[in-house]
């Protein structure tokens, strides 16, 4: 429960930061939807990932007294592959949030000249998708650092 937490704050953060940067530099767009995924007003989802980050935060300094312990480290495929989706899964979403905000008439163009499919807007989305499942999937399966809970 404790992964699952952790990475709502994360994410719903970064969801509420994208909403807010859109707001800050493209007013019009927060009526549309945040993807063609997720047919979800701009502004109502900021507003979602936000009370959503805040609420886990809120659960994890509660019960815990810190919002993310710290894991003794891990080895093995299932991890490396765990850790590798989680930041190359973000580091493409960023890029297409920036894409979205510099010429979003991209977003409905394929990805890359090779195929068709994915688009970009889709793309965004299961990028972010997959990077939060595999960042739970990696902090469940994390070892408190040390004997005394791992929390710093």
């Amino acid at each position: 429960m404790r992964a699952v937490a952790e990475t709502a704050m994360v994410y719903g953060l970064l969801g509420w930061l994208y909403v807010a940067v859109v707001a800050a530099i493209r007013p019009d767009d927060l009526a549309g939807p945040v993807s063609a995924l997720v047919p979800v007003r701009r502004d109502t989802c900021g507003a979602v990932c936000f009370a959503v980050s805040a609420t886990a935060a809120l659960a994890l300094q509660t019960a815990t007294g810190t919002w993310w312990f710290r894991a003794a480290p891990r080895r093995g495929p299932l991890i490396a592959v765990l850790r590798v989706c989680t930041g190359y899964g973000l580091l493409v979403w960023a890029y297409l949030c920036v894409n979205s905000l510099t010429h979003p008439a991209t977003l409905s163009r394929p990805l890359t000249h090779f195929a068709a499919v994915p688009r970009e807007g889709q793309t965004a989305s299961w990028a972010f998708v997959v990077s939060a499942a595999a960042l739970v999937s990696a902090r469940a399966l994390a070892r408190p650092a040390g004997t005394g809970g791992g929390t710093s």
